[in-house]
């Protein structure tokens, strides 16, 4: 039987000897011509089988119009095995994830953190601008409060239009009754409220107004979209003033060395005596024995703590934490609102009378640690305003003690 090589043409045999003579073409070592020649059949990998009969077209270049050059790509480089491998995964692709819906919103990479809680000897991080998008921030949500001063927008205004729930929905004070949102560019215009001397009818036009916090922004705004949760309110306050001893006993120390004129005005709170007691009881078992001889923690310091006031050096900024080894103040402010007291404004006068320094009404309308209408007071929950319940008696076993109200089975001894 003649071998099938001597059918061949000898110049095609040279042009498949010059683009499979590669090693990477070769599947074992010890293959050769001669052993073709013999005709011994060998066992080739599945791999042979999927390597292509190729064609050689030769193209005489000088025939073709230099316009029509650009269209044809001359390959150089020999054709071998691994090109032909990635060629066919090239062909296949292989998805890295897969496919999710799309979102009418896509949230943007988180720059700004809020911590859990930030105690009284913690600096409050650098705020967001208030005109960008952070509906869940509640560090946003300060920045957008602290835009509405009192010089721009009125704090008589009726409860609908409050800052708080203009903020909620996006809204940032940008002029003289006037509210911007940073996001579509609108414009909210609150002008003439302050001629309106009716009661009856200022309810009532403010509650049309405040129906614009939701409609004023553009139809594809974001704050249109998704405003910011109710709780959000209340978050900003536990975060920045949690009610624990760890925050409000070191707040209280150091208010109490270094504002010594707290102690001779007269402070007014919303708590009640028994309340007062066992908050100045829990603060000052925090004293160690050394500290108790210096004296105890004044009840005006310790009443200020509670309700959020710092001491503030305006030659040291900022002041929205407490130091150790501060110089004695006479101006105390909050931290949240910024509002800022000079305590000389409340000693007494030449006729003996003396102005009462309102712990909570002292800070800003908006601020959290005010009272909000048709709210619940924040302080009312706090642990530290609650006698402690003593510990029931009851049978000790083997250290182990059980209750006497544990309801009797007659399989438990």
């Amino acid at each position: 039987m003649p071998s099938p090589s001597s059918d061949t043409d000898p110049d095609l045999r040279d042009v498949f000897k010059l683009l499979y003579a590669d090693d990477e073409w070769a599947f074992t070592s010890d293959t050769s011509d001669t052993e073709e020649d013999q005709g011994d059949i060998q066992a080739h990998p599945p791999l042979n089988s999927l390597i292509p009969d190729i064609e050689v077209d030769l193209i005489d270049t000088s025939l073709i119009k230099e316009e029509n050059t650009d269209e044809i790509t001359l390959v150089k480089e020999r054709y071998t095995r691994k090109r032909f491998l990635e060629a066919l995964d090239s062909l296949i692709s292989f998805p890295s994830s897969p496919s999710k819906k799309s979102r009418i919103y896509t949230p943007p990479p988180i720059t700004h953190l809020s911590p859990s809680i930030i105690l009284c000897t913690q600096p409050i991080a650098q705020l967001p601008s208030p005109e960008e998008y952070l509906p869940y921030s509640p560090l946003g949500l300060l920045s957008r409060l602290r835009s509405y001063q009192i010089h721009r927008y009125s704090p008589l205004l009726p409860n609908h239009l409050s800052p708080s729930k203009a903020s909620l929905h996006g809204w940032t004070n940008s002029a003289r009754n006037t509210l911007h949102c940073g996001v579509c560019g609108n414009i909210l215009n609150l002008d003439g409220m302050d001629d309106i001397r009716n009661e009856r009818v200022r309810e009532e036009v403010s509650k049309r107004l405040s129906r614009g916090f939701e409609s004023g922004h553009k139809k594809d705004c974001a704050w249109r979209i998704r405003r910011s949760p109710d709780e959000l309110y209340d978050q900003l306050r536990n975060i920045l003033h949690p009610l624990i001893s760890s925050n409000l006993f070191p707040l209280a120390q150091n208010i109490h060395s270094s504002i010594p004129t707290l102690s001779t005005i007269q402070v007014k709170s919303p708590l009640s005596s028994t309340q007062e007691e066992c908050l100045i009881r829990s603060i000052r078992s925090h004293q160690s024995p050394s500290e108790q001889t210096d004296g105890d923690i004044s009840r005006e310091s310790i009443l200020s703590s509670l309700f959020g006031w710092f001491p503030y050096y305006p030659n040291h900024l900022p002041s929205d934490h407490i130091k150790k080894e501060q110089d004695n103040t006479e101006i105390i402010h909050c931290r949240i609102c910024q509002r800022r007291i000079g305590l000389w404004a409340f000693a007494a006068g030449e006729q003996g009378e003396k102005k009462v320094f309102d712990l909570v009404n002292e800070h800003q309308n908006w601020c959290p640690l005010n009272t909000q209408q048709n709210r619940k007071t924040w302080w009312e929950d706090c642990p530290l305003l609650k006698e402690k319940a003593p510990v029931e008696s009851g049978i000790t076993r083997d250290w182990v003690k059980l209750s006497d109200k544990l309801e009797k089975k007659p399989w438990r001894r």
